[in-house]
């Protein structure tokens, strides 16, 4: 009896991690290669998704991760609203060579039931909106053309 209960316990931890936050690793971030030092890239980052109205909520220059969310949009949908979250990871290398992974997360409130919905997008105009502010930020010719570094 008590071997059906221990098991029946630890079935009920292991399902409560099957929210849709749990499994944001199957959409990719987006990755583009800047030819910029990553505390030049870093700032920038941060300059532009300022500029953009996102309020950057975590940072960590070091580590090269920044955490940014917008203010709260209302939706076409009556008493519904929605907010994005761009989490930023960046890796310097070589010299002088730096890449930047977004993604996009896009809660939505509305008038149902469940509450607020937030899932990773893969696509989405916000990223190449902030990928031509940071080119245009970073100056001509940092951007380096898909595949990655030289």
């Amino acid at each position: 009896m008590r071997l059906i209960l221990t098991l029946l316990l630890i079935a009920s931890i292991v399902g409560c991690g099957t929210t849709p936050d749990s499994v944001e690793w199957r959409v990719k971030p987006q990755s583009n290669f800047y030819v910029r030092d990553k505390a030049v890239v870093f700032e920038s980052l941060v300059r532009v998704l300022e500029q953009q109205g996102y309020q950057i909520t975590r940072s960590a220059a070091a580590a090269g991760e920044i955490e940014a969310q917008s203010k709260l949009l209302e939706s076409r949908v009556r008493g519904a609203a929605r907010q994005y979250f761009v989490s930023v990871k960046m890796r310097g290398i070589g010299e002088n060579e730096t890449g930047v992974e977004l993604l996009v997360h896009e809660a939505r409130e509305g008038d149902f039931k469940v509450g607020v919905t937030k899932s990773a997008l893969s696509d989405h105009g916000r990223y190449e909106s902030i990928n031509k502010a940071l080119e245009a930020d970073l100056g001509a010719d940092s951007w380096l053309p898909p595949g990655g570094p030289r």
